[in-house]
């Protein structure tokens, strides 16, 4: 069946030129930070791309969570008293505000929803990276951007189809089926076009590209996000329609990397990260 709506792959490229420049920053920052000698200057460097990220980040040191006898005026400081985990944390915490202020209408997800699952998810993500001995920031990235596609087909969809909604029904269609015949794309092929014109590892792009249908697939990213965004989706975090995607099986864990009976502690820290990142005045 041809999709009701033309979206192509220039109308992607060019709403993600739109974007604010956050994922770029997230993303460089977990380069920097994958060397253990990177000096404070290179990383507030890269927080100086975006005014109003080092804003938040000097208000977030002067706030009383860190208790400090006098004013933070500089990213810097602010970012020697977060530390650079949190400072990474929080640069994807500022870039879901970014990007879900005002949910995706056609997916039915509210702002608030579309956070949590983002968030959590990347928590799963950074956590079950280390059992898994992949880099735990390009996994907190990709569990972030997972549904960045969404929000391109979403802000797509506001001008070339505006009056259709994804909607859940008894015997509903499957997401994925449903974007394709609607508008074109499904949100993980609009995530890899927008993810490669922003010039993100092929690793990234490939795990979230494949995350819906991982049997088969080599990269063990993909395996782990399936197994992130089922574990968001279990907990209360998931997304309309997606639930059909998430495996079940002993062969997902292996392919992750995960050992199932020792993946409780490192779910158990997310979750605290989670509520933690929720609490904070950010």
């Amino acid at each position: 069946m041809e999709a009701t709506v033309s979206i192509t792959t220039e109308n992607l490229l060019q709403i993600a030129q739109t974007f604010p420049s956050t994922p770029h920053i997230l993303a460089e920052l977990g380069l920097l930070l994958r060397n253990r000698n990177v000096e404070l200057e290179d990383v507030a460097l890269q927080l100086k791309r975006d005014p109003a990220l080092t804003a938040r980040l000097i208000r977030l040191a002067n706030s009383a969570a860190f208790a400090q006898t006098e004013p933070v005026a500089s990213v810097e400081v602010a970012v020697n008293l977060a530390g650079f985990q949190e400072v990474h944390r929080l640069v994807g915490v500022a870039m879901l505000d970014q990007f879900g202020d005002e949910g995706l209408a056609a997916y039915g997800i509210p702002s608030r929803r579309l956070r949590e699952n983002a968030l959590f998810t990347a928590l799963l993500m950074e956590e079950l990276a280390k059992p898994a001995d992949e880099d735990s920031r390009t996994a907190y990235t990709i569990g972030l951007l997972r549904s960045i596609g969404k929000v391109g087909l979403d802000r797509l969809a506001k001008e070339h189809a505006p009056g259709e909604r994804y909607v859940v029904g008894p015997e509903p269609m499957g997401l994925a089926e449903w974007e394709r015949t609607v508008l074109g794309f499904t949100n993980n092929e609009a995530a890899a076009t927008i993810m490669k014109a922003w010039r993100f590892p092929h690793e990234t792009v490939k795990a979230i590209s494949e995350h819906y249908a991982p049997a088969g697939r080599h990269l063990p990213l993909t395996h782990l996000l399936n197994l992130a965004a089922n574990m968001a989706d279990k907990i209360g975090y998931g997304l309309p329609g997606e639930s059909g995607y998430w495996l079940e099986t002993d062969e997902v864990y292996r392919r992750a990397g995960v050992k199932l009976r020792d993946a409780k502690p490192y779910i158990d820290r997310a979750h605290f990260a989670f509520d933690r990142l929720l609490r904070t005045n950010f």
